[in-house]
Protein backbone atom coordinates (compact mmCIF):
# COMPACT_ATOMS: atom_id res chain seq x y z
CA UNK A 1 0.00 0.00 0.00
CA UNK A 2 1.00 3.45 -0.56
CA UNK A 3 1.05 6.71 1.07
CA UNK A 4 1.51 10.37 0.06
CA UNK A 5 3.43 12.99 2.19
CA UNK A 6 3.72 16.55 1.93
CA UNK A 7 5.27 18.14 5.77
CA UNK A 8 1.61 19.94 5.57
CA UNK A 9 -0.02 20.15 8.77
CA UNK A 10 -2.02 17.95 10.17
CA UNK A 11 -0.19 15.31 8.22
CA UNK A 12 0.75 12.77 10.94
CA UNK A 13 -3.52 11.82 11.25
CA UNK A 14 -3.09 10.58 7.69
CA UNK A 15 0.11 8.06 8.52
CA UNK A 16 -1.35 6.74 11.39
CA UNK A 17 -4.27 5.98 9.18
CA UNK A 18 -2.30 4.38 6.41
CA UNK A 19 -0.13 2.70 9.54
CA UNK A 20 -3.74 1.11 10.95
CA UNK A 21 -4.97 -0.01 7.61
CA UNK A 22 -1.79 -1.38 6.26
CA UNK A 23 -2.04 -3.61 9.53
CA UNK A 24 -5.25 -4.34 9.16
CA UNK A 25 -4.73 -5.62 5.76
CA UNK A 26 -0.94 -7.08 6.41
CA UNK A 27 0.36 -4.96 3.80
CA UNK A 28 3.59 -3.50 2.91
CA UNK A 29 3.32 0.23 3.61
CA UNK A 30 5.35 2.48 1.05
CA UNK A 31 5.45 5.97 2.45
CA UNK A 32 6.41 8.60 0.00
CA UNK A 33 7.44 12.20 0.64
CA UNK A 34 6.44 14.48 -1.89
CA UNK A 35 8.59 17.91 -2.29
CA UNK A 36 6.08 20.04 -4.00
CA UNK A 37 7.68 21.10 -7.28
CA UNK A 38 4.53 23.63 -7.91
CA UNK A 39 5.51 24.97 -4.37
CA UNK A 40 9.21 25.06 -4.63
CA UNK A 41 8.83 26.90 -8.16
CA UNK A 42 7.04 29.81 -6.78
CA UNK A 43 9.16 30.00 -3.93
CA UNK A 44 12.06 31.55 -6.58
CA UNK A 45 9.71 33.69 -7.94
CA UNK A 46 9.60 37.84 -6.73
CA UNK A 47 6.89 38.99 -4.60
CA UNK A 48 5.57 35.26 -3.14
CA UNK A 49 5.04 35.80 0.01
CA UNK A 50 3.58 33.20 3.40
CA UNK A 51 1.51 33.84 6.24
CA UNK A 52 2.16 31.96 9.07
CA UNK A 53 -0.29 30.05 10.99
CA UNK A 54 0.35 30.56 14.42
CA UNK A 55 1.55 34.48 14.12
CA UNK A 56 -0.33 35.70 11.44
CA UNK A 57 2.85 37.51 9.87
CA UNK A 58 3.70 37.91 6.28
CA UNK A 59 7.06 36.94 4.65
CA UNK A 60 8.84 36.43 1.50
CA UNK A 61 8.63 32.65 0.56
CA UNK A 62 12.44 31.67 -0.52
CA UNK A 63 13.69 28.84 -2.29
CA UNK A 64 16.95 27.59 0.34
CA UNK A 65 14.52 27.98 3.93
CA UNK A 66 11.12 26.45 2.30
CA UNK A 67 13.52 23.26 0.78
CA UNK A 68 15.41 23.01 4.58
CA UNK A 69 11.86 23.03 6.04
CA UNK A 70 11.05 20.03 3.47
CA UNK A 71 13.77 18.05 4.72
CA UNK A 72 13.12 18.54 8.55
CA UNK A 73 9.73 17.37 7.64
CA UNK A 74 10.90 14.48 6.04
CA UNK A 75 13.10 13.29 8.62
CA UNK A 76 9.79 13.79 11.15
CA UNK A 77 7.99 11.62 9.10
CA UNK A 78 10.05 8.96 8.28
CA UNK A 79 11.24 8.92 12.44
CA UNK A 80 7.19 8.86 12.99
CA UNK A 81 6.83 5.87 10.77
CA UNK A 82 9.29 3.81 11.69
CA UNK A 83 8.99 4.08 15.32
CA UNK A 84 5.11 3.46 14.72
CA UNK A 85 5.22 0.24 12.42
CA UNK A 86 8.04 -1.28 14.15
CA UNK A 87 6.37 -2.33 17.29
CA UNK A 88 3.73 -3.91 15.24
CA UNK A 89 6.66 -6.02 12.82
CA UNK A 90 4.69 -3.71 9.93
CA UNK A 91 7.00 -3.61 6.81
CA UNK A 92 7.45 -0.24 5.92
CA UNK A 93 9.68 1.67 3.54
CA UNK A 94 10.28 5.44 3.05
CA UNK A 95 11.12 7.70 -0.38
CA UNK A 96 12.05 11.15 -0.72
CA UNK A 97 10.89 12.75 -4.32
CA UNK A 98 10.14 15.70 -5.86
CA UNK A 99 7.32 16.61 -8.23
CA UNK A 100 3.56 17.11 -8.21
CA UNK A 101 2.15 15.29 -4.86
CA UNK A 102 -1.10 12.96 -6.59
CA UNK A 103 0.64 12.29 -10.19
CA UNK A 104 3.99 11.72 -8.22
CA UNK A 105 2.47 9.11 -6.00
CA UNK A 106 -0.29 7.71 -8.60
CA UNK A 107 2.74 7.24 -10.77
CA UNK A 108 4.53 5.29 -8.85
CA UNK A 109 1.71 3.03 -7.65
CA UNK A 110 1.73 0.75 -10.83
CA UNK A 111 3.10 -2.43 -8.80
CA UNK A 112 1.07 -1.61 -5.72
CA UNK A 113 -2.61 -2.93 -4.57
CA UNK A 114 -3.99 0.23 -3.13
CA UNK A 115 -3.04 4.39 -2.59
CA UNK A 116 -4.50 6.24 0.28
CA UNK A 117 -5.00 9.30 -0.36
CA UNK A 118 -6.06 12.53 2.13
CA UNK A 119 -8.14 15.02 1.50
CA UNK A 120 -6.69 18.54 1.69
CA UNK A 121 -5.73 19.51 5.35
CA UNK A 122 -8.23 22.63 5.51
CA UNK A 123 -11.31 19.79 4.44
CA UNK A 124 -10.68 17.56 7.23
CA UNK A 125 -13.06 17.19 9.48
CA UNK A 126 -13.46 15.81 12.76
CA UNK A 127 -16.80 13.98 13.46
CA UNK A 128 -17.51 12.35 16.47
CA UNK A 129 -19.56 8.86 16.37
CA UNK A 130 -18.84 5.79 14.53
CA UNK A 131 -18.33 6.80 11.30
CA UNK A 132 -19.19 4.74 8.00
CA UNK A 133 -17.09 3.31 5.56
CA UNK A 134 -18.31 4.46 1.99
CA UNK A 135 -17.56 2.09 -1.53
CA UNK A 136 -18.53 2.45 -4.71
CA UNK A 137 -19.65 -0.52 -6.49
CA UNK A 138 -21.21 -1.15 -10.13
CA UNK A 139 -21.45 -5.09 -9.33
CA UNK A 140 -18.38 -5.80 -11.88
CA UNK A 141 -15.77 -8.13 -10.73
CA UNK A 142 -13.16 -4.91 -9.80
CA UNK A 143 -16.34 -3.42 -7.32
CA UNK A 144 -16.61 -6.96 -6.05
CA UNK A 145 -13.09 -6.32 -4.68
CA UNK A 146 -13.48 -2.98 -3.53
CA UNK A 147 -16.66 -4.27 -1.71
CA UNK A 148 -14.67 -7.29 -0.53
CA UNK A 149 -12.21 -4.67 0.99
CA UNK A 150 -14.44 -2.18 2.65
CA UNK A 151 -16.81 -5.10 4.20
CA UNK A 152 -13.45 -6.23 5.44
CA UNK A 153 -12.74 -2.99 7.03
CA UNK A 154 -16.07 -2.20 8.38
CA UNK A 155 -16.20 -5.35 10.21
CA UNK A 156 -12.83 -5.38 11.51
CA UNK A 157 -13.63 -1.33 13.01
CA UNK A 158 -17.29 -1.82 13.74
CA UNK A 159 -17.88 0.63 11.29
CA UNK A 160 -21.50 1.07 9.19
CA UNK A 161 -20.77 -0.04 5.67
CA UNK A 162 -22.43 2.20 2.61
CA UNK A 163 -22.10 1.54 -1.09
CA UNK A 164 -22.57 3.93 -3.45
CA UNK A 165 -24.06 2.81 -7.16
CA UNK A 166 -23.63 4.52 -10.08
CA UNK A 167 -26.89 2.92 -12.00
CA UNK A 168 -28.81 3.61 -14.71
CA UNK A 169 -32.27 3.84 -13.44
CA UNK A 170 -33.95 2.95 -10.32
CA UNK A 171 -34.24 -0.65 -11.53
CA UNK A 172 -30.84 -1.47 -12.00
CA UNK A 173 -30.24 0.64 -8.78
CA UNK A 174 -32.14 -1.56 -6.95
CA UNK A 175 -30.81 -5.08 -8.77
CA UNK A 176 -27.10 -4.11 -7.64
CA UNK A 177 -28.17 -3.01 -4.01
CA UNK A 178 -29.55 -6.44 -3.59
CA UNK A 179 -26.54 -8.32 -5.16
CA UNK A 180 -24.06 -6.04 -2.63
CA UNK A 181 -26.22 -7.28 0.52
CA UNK A 182 -25.65 -10.86 -0.50
CA UNK A 183 -21.73 -10.40 -0.60
CA UNK A 184 -21.96 -9.07 2.68
CA UNK A 185 -25.16 -9.84 4.71
CA UNK A 186 -24.11 -9.84 7.94
CA UNK A 187 -23.13 -6.20 7.83
CA UNK A 188 -26.69 -4.70 7.22
CA UNK A 189 -25.39 -2.33 4.83
CA UNK A 190 -26.94 0.81 3.51
CA UNK A 191 -26.90 2.18 -0.04
CA UNK A 192 -27.96 4.88 -2.49
CA UNK A 193 -27.86 5.76 -5.98
CA UNK A 194 -25.00 8.08 -7.46
CA UNK A 195 -27.23 10.82 -9.43
CA UNK A 196 -23.67 12.57 -11.43
CA UNK A 197 -20.17 12.26 -10.83
CA UNK A 198 -20.19 16.21 -9.64
CA UNK A 199 -22.87 15.45 -6.74
CA UNK A 200 -20.99 12.27 -5.65
CA UNK A 201 -18.54 14.31 -3.11
CA UNK A 202 -21.48 16.28 -1.42
CA UNK A 203 -23.17 12.80 -1.22
CA UNK A 204 -19.57 11.53 0.84
CA UNK A 205 -19.44 14.45 2.77
CA UNK A 206 -22.69 14.27 3.93
CA UNK A 207 -22.80 10.93 4.88
CA UNK A 208 -19.67 11.84 7.32
CA UNK A 209 -17.59 8.76 5.62
CA UNK A 210 -14.30 8.53 7.19
CA UNK A 211 -13.36 6.40 4.12
CA UNK A 212 -14.34 5.65 0.49
CA UNK A 213 -13.16 2.96 -1.61
CA UNK A 214 -12.92 2.73 -4.84
CA UNK A 215 -11.39 0.55 -7.75
CA UNK A 216 -9.16 1.62 -10.83
CA UNK A 217 -11.74 0.71 -13.43
CA UNK A 218 -14.50 3.32 -11.94
CA UNK A 219 -13.13 5.18 -14.40
CA UNK A 220 -11.30 7.54 -12.23
CA UNK A 221 -7.55 8.73 -13.75
CA UNK A 222 -5.02 10.97 -11.46
CA UNK A 223 -6.97 14.25 -12.66
CA UNK A 224 -10.35 13.25 -11.54
CA UNK A 225 -8.91 11.44 -8.45
CA UNK A 226 -6.54 14.43 -7.06
CA UNK A 227 -10.42 16.56 -7.97
CA UNK A 228 -12.42 14.12 -6.00
CA UNK A 229 -9.76 14.21 -3.20
CA UNK A 230 -9.67 17.78 -2.84
CA UNK A 231 -13.48 17.52 -2.35
CA UNK A 232 -13.66 15.04 0.18
CA UNK A 233 -13.49 15.54 3.95
CA UNK A 234 -12.32 11.79 4.69
CA UNK A 235 -9.67 9.56 3.20
CA UNK A 236 -9.68 8.02 -0.20
CA UNK A 237 -8.52 4.58 -1.15
CA UNK A 238 -7.59 3.47 -4.36
CA UNK A 239 -7.37 -0.24 -5.42
CA UNK A 240 -5.11 -0.52 -8.99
Amino acid sequence: MLVALSGIEGEWAHLDAAIDLAERLQAELTALFVEDADLLRASMLPGVREIGRASAQSRQLELAPLERRLKIAAAAAETRLRQSAEPRALRYSFQVMRGRPVSQLLGQAGRLDAVLLAPPAWERRRLAGNRPIAVIYDAGAEAERALAMAAGLARGTGSPLHVLIPAADDASYRQQLAQARQHAADLGLSGERITSAAALPNQINRLGASLLVLHAASGFDATTLDRLRKCLSCDLLALR
